[in-house]
């Protein structure tokens, strides 16, 4: 019988639950005939419940009298023509674009790639390379990588001084001493190449969009983070024939260490006059980022013991470098913002944004490559007369060319595109470049673009967000206008407000004095012994506070029930017994009370507006449940219920 009961109890619990599943078709109620769907209360019943401070609210009911106020408030927004002001218009659209863009790439993608770019920064890679320039487009490169792929043989084998004397010629061919870098001061194949290298080593050829490269590393170390210095720099070039630039410097340092003030030396001496107004202070920099290592290098051993450098020679002159501060490389939390920017405009980006179109062209089933590019190419030629491209006359320009979902492109729609973007086409590229660069940008281009417009149909939880920011937005413009503002401006609404409610506004019993506190018993009592004595707050706090901290004073007006205050002080004047709570000992030096009084106009003003705006929502919300019909369908709230009480 038992199992009978228990086998009918499930059962029974089963069916309500089935009954209980919500779908999309579920209208939990209708405000003047706009429907709201169960589904959408439940996320937001769900997502906001935390939040809700009132336990009595979190009752589904409850809840549901806080969602309809909510709607009512939002129909009055669009009854009012909210939704179509241009000023909401346009932050809601920057709002849109900027949460579009987060969608519109690879989380994955990007989240591998700041953590690599901050593992990068906390390492600095010292480096020289070699690079045969080439075009970025140019596919005959069997030439130019036989020949980098030599100079890689003798980079192992030769000295670096030697091969640059005989190689480099500043047009074609560089080789070059690169010194430290970190991320993002070279393109970042280069960087990865120079990362990938070991201590010693020379890499493999590689191409970036300058040309052909081979790396070699010199070192890799910790970066030394940023220093901030002033500098005197002395040209080496002199209009003044008679100034020896290595003899005024010194002159100048020895002034420096004589106790002469280095601000102003630079104001007066150093021919840096970009610096020499600010006493010499340079921007903060990093390894790398100063074309000398000398300086860079002086300035990174400086220290606060050590402020003053000896005088160097760069490229540019004679210089003496003041230390003013030194920061090592930030966490990964603080630096991951910057990073994730920094990622946005490198070439980095092009990773994020290549791995997202491969995912859109799986999900679009889009064939690349587009099969039908090669007869658009045999079809196409130059009008150099008309300085554009055209079609063949027997050529059908609007048949299909590129399908994405429902939307269909013709040919005669990638030629518009070709010829609206002549001017990121070189005068050099053949044809077939001409049509492969610009049909991979086209894609590229129309792809993002149809999964921006469609981003809120296909993506529920983009779709969700936008239409909180939507509505915040709406209620936010509204309530600004009829609440908030409305009260602080409605004077005469305010005083008789004031009027009907001043038993609301009073000043508490409230006492001046001193309140003196320890978690030692004997200090408070040298305070009470000092007080008695009528000592100042001032020669106590000199007399027990020189060792270490013993006593902390607080001075003023407070309120009966301040934190500041034992709870159980007495209301009168005088001074208190020492008062022991929550292992703390007080004493309060009572000069004045001040029994409860009325609080003025004026006095109450913060409260009271704050009060009155409370009062006229609340009946404004009775206004609009007047105007607005709500109706709610019984059936589906009790399926809410079971289904979130589950």
């Amino acid at each position: 019988m038992q199992k009978t009961f228990l086998f009918l109890s499930i059962s029974c619990f089963s069916f309500l639950l089935s009954n209980a599943q919500i779908t999309d078709d579920d209208v939990l109620l209708t405000i003047s005939g706009e429907s709201v769907s169960a589904n959408e209360f439940v996320r937001v019943y769900n997502k906001n419940l935390n939040l809700v401070q009132d336990d009595s609210q979190k009752e589904v009911n409850s809840y549901l009298e806080l969602f309809v106020n909510y709607k009512l408030k939002l129909t009055e927004a669009k009854a009012l023509r909210y939704d179509k002001d241009p000023v909401y218009l346009n932050e809601f659209k920057s709002y849109k674009d900027q949460l579009t863009q987060s969608y519109l790439t690879d989380k994955n993608v990007t989240d591998d790639l700041i953590r690599e770019a901050y593992d990068r920064t906390e390492n600095e890679v010292k480096a020289q390379h070699i690079l045969i320039l080439l075009d970025e487009v140019e596919t005959d490169t069997l030439a130019t990588y036989s020949k980098i792929q030599a100079y890689r043989e003798r980079f192992v084998n030769e000295d670096f001084e030697s091969l640059k004397k005989e190689l480099h010629n500043g047009k074609s061919i560089f080789v070059e001493d690169l010194g430290y870098f970190s991320a993002f001061k070279m393109v970042y194949n280069f960087e990865s190449a120079a990362y990938a290298t070991e201590v010693g080593g020379v890499s493999q050829p590689f191409r970036t969009r300058f040309g052909f490269h081979v790396v070699k590393v010199l070192e890799k170390r910790k970066s030394r983070g940023q220093v901030t210095v002033a500098h005197i720099m002395i040209a080496n070039t002199q209009k003044d024939s008679t100034l020896v630039p290595e003899e005024r410097i010194q002159e100048l340092h020895r002034l420096v260490l004589q106790g002469d003030d280095f601000a102003d030396l630079a104001k007066q001496f150093s021919d840096d006059k970009s610096s020499s107004m600010r006493g010499g202070e340079l921007s903060p920099f990093k390894s790398g980022q100063i074309n000398s290592e000398i300086f860079e290098t002086t300035a990174f051993e400086l220290s606060p013991s050590n402020m003053i450098s000896e005088p160097i020679q760069t490229q540019f002159g004679w210089h003496i470098l003041k230390y003013i501060n030194k920061k090592p490389v930030q966490s990964f939390e603080e630096l991951q913002l910057e990073l994730n920017s920094k990622i946005g405009k490198d070439s980095r980006s092009q990773l994020v944004k290549a791995k997202m179109l491969e995912q859109l062209l799986a999900e679009y089933q889009i064939e690349n490559p587009n099969s039908k590019l090669a007869n658009f190419e045999s079809n196409l030629f130059f009008n150099a007369s008309q300085n554009v491209w055209e079609l063949s006359k027997n050529f059908d320009n609007n048949q299909s060319f590129l399908i994405i979902k429902n939307q269909t492109f013709t040919h005669q729609n990638f030629l518009d595109y070709l010829n609206k973007n002549q001017k990121l086409i070189k005068k050099e590229w053949s044809k077939a470049v001409v049509v492969k660069k610009q049909y991979a940008s086209f894609l590229e281009q129309s792809v993002f673009k149809y999964k921006e417009d469609n981003l809120e149909n296909e993506n529920k939880e983009f779709a969700h967000i936008l239409d909180e920011y939507r509505e915040g937005l709406l209620l936010f413009e509204l309530m600004q206008d009829k609440i908030w503002e409305g009260a602080k401006n409605d004077s005469i609404g305010l005083q008789e407000f004031y009027n009907a409610n001043k038993q609301n506004y009073v000043w508490p019993d409230r006492i001046e004095g001193s309140v003196a506190r320890s978690s030692d018993e004997k200090h408070i009592k040298k305070v009470r012994k000092y007080w008695k004595k009528n000592q100042s707050n001032e020669m106590i706090d000199e007399a027990l506070n020189k060792e270490q901290q013993n006593v902390i004073f607080s001075n003023g007006e407070f309120e009966l029930g301040h934190p500041t205050l034992p709870k159980t002080l007495e209301f009168k004047t005088g001074l208190s017994k020492v008062i022991e709570e929550n292992s703390n000992f007080y004493v309060v030096n009572v000069t004045a009370l001040k029994p409860t009084t009325q609080k003025t106009f004026e006095e109450a003003q913060g409260q009271l507006i704050a009060d009155y705006q409370i009062a006229l929502e609340s009946e404004w919300i009775q206004e609009l449940r007047t105007k607005f019909k709500v109706d709610i369908n019984e059936d589906v709230l009790a399926k809410v219920n079971v289904l979130i009480s589950k």
